[in-house]
């Protein structure tokens, strides 16, 4: 993919790879520094728009620095910036999960240690969630900043649940009565697919079923069963119709219209689904995933953590002297309260910045996300943060059809992806 592509104006569109030029006519004597930037809020993502948006303010309040916005949505994301990385076509700043691949960006020297600018600048520390900063530190040293607090629930169309008279599922027994009758009225239950956002079905099985100690703990002796086991309740769905028909050939885009446009009752996701639901729509719902009389997690167990919104900045951008002080003022322009409020504004984003000084107009639907938080009896970080997420996306992932078909064993496919370095995270 080029680096760069058209020139973005005063005109926010949905588009991505699209480089921001909002500023004023410059003179011959003066050059931008560009700076380019990738992370998963690219092409339909909830975010996207507010994101081109606030790098048009961005530009328009520093027209010496001009962006290039490289992100994008989905699965094309990851391979992205790795690629890049991996070519020397270093991102400037950019926004990745927690996991193994930040990790191994860091541990190859990467990412730029912000510990000194922190320490510099306590005022922007204080502006973020104390107890989330442990996420983006590393060795004692502190990477990243966090923006974005995420959880992963059970989404409902309640009005289809309501016309089938079907109760909301509160056990993994109830989760499965509630499949055999959307199936007989053909109504698809579960909008699942199989690529790694459709996992997330998997990963709070196997959260609830592991629990908090062993789920964050790729090393306890005891981890590998509760992955086999998830994957053989996956199986069990498969069996009683609980997916799409082309669940294997699906994209995320149509899993998720799946849901929207109520072809679906069900969908397993994450917090920032809520921006692609009309904030007016007061059929749909966040309830917990059904949990497992026989797992160690209890009722009302959360998936939570941080998501793509933590920022970094590349240590080739902050060793140069012509693009540092550029990266720093749009990584503390991202992180501001009054970016923070406007992404909770627009897209219902959780915070990880303090905006408790704002008047934010939440919707119906965050309002319940953050009763849903509140009420929450244990928190689990997201399982694809443990281990490797290579491994996870290039083999668990791929391998899921094989053993809901029958064409791979359970045991067959978990062993492949530990040989693989499933578990060297």
């Amino acid at each position: 993919m080029a680096a760069a592509a058209a020139v973005l104006s005063l005109s926010v569109t949905s588009c991505t790879n699209l480089r921001y030029n909002a500023s004023p006519v410059m003179s011959e004597e003066q050059e931008k520094v560009r700076l380019r930037f990738i992370s998963s809020w690219g092409g339909v993502d909830s975010k996207a728009e507010t994101l081109q948006e606030i790098f048009v303010r961005f530009t328009n309040e520093n027209p010496n620095i001009e962006i290039i916005n490289e992100s994008l949505f989905g699965e094309d994301f990851l391979p992205k910036i790795k690629t890049d990385f991996a070519s020397g076509n270093n991102p400037d700043v950019f926004g990745i999960w927690p996991g193994s691949d930040i990790r191994a960006l860091i541990q190859a020297g990467k990412v730029a240690d912000l510990t000194g600018l922190m320490e510099e600048n306590p005022e922007w520390l204080r502006l973020f969630k104390s107890s989330m900063l442990k996420y983006t530190t590393y060795d004692g040293k502190l990477y990243g900043l966090p923006f974005e607090i995420i959880f992963e629930a059970l989404f409902i169309n309640r009005d289809l649940f309501e016309k089938y008279n079907v109760p909301i599922p509160a056990t993994f027994e109830e989760l499965k009565d509630a499949v055999k009758i959307f199936r007989e009225n053909d109504i698809v239950p579960i909008a699942y697919n199989s690529l790694a956002e459709g996992t997330y079905l998997y990963q709070n099985m196997v959260a609830l079923l592991a629990g908090k100690e062993i789920a964050e703990n790729p090393l306890h002796p005891e981890f590998g069963n509760y992955y086999k086991k998830a994957m053989s309740y996956m199986q069990e769905l498969y069996r009683i119709g609980a997916f799409p028909d082309d669940a294997f050939t699906m994209t995320n885009h149509e899993r998720n219209t799946m849901f929207l446009e109520k072809k679906a009752a069900m969908i397993v996701q994450g917090s920032w689904f809520i921006g692609n639901i009309p904030p007016d729509d007061e059929t749909v719902d966040i309830v917990y995933f059904p949990y497992f009389s026989n797992g160690n997690a209890p009722p009302k167990t959360l998936i939570y953590g941080l998501g793509n919104g933590c920022f970094y900045i590349s240590s080739e951008t902050y060793n140069d002297d012509t693009k540092r002080d550029a990266a720093v003022s749009l990584l503390r322009f991202l992180t501001s309260k009054e970016t923070a409020a406007e992404f909770a504004r627009q897209t219902g984003m959780i915070s990880c910045v303090d905006i408790r000084d704002y008047s934010i107009d939440y919707n119906a639907l965050t309002g319940k996300a953050q009763i849903l938080v509140n009420n929450s009896r244990q928190f689990i970080g997201p399982p694809d943060h443990f281990i490797d997420r290579t491994v996870w996306e290039e083999v668990i992932v791929p391998g899921i059809p094989y053993v809901l078909e029958g064409k791979m064993e359970i045991d067959e496919l978990y062993d492949k992806a530990v040989k693989a370095g499933l578990l060297s995270n």
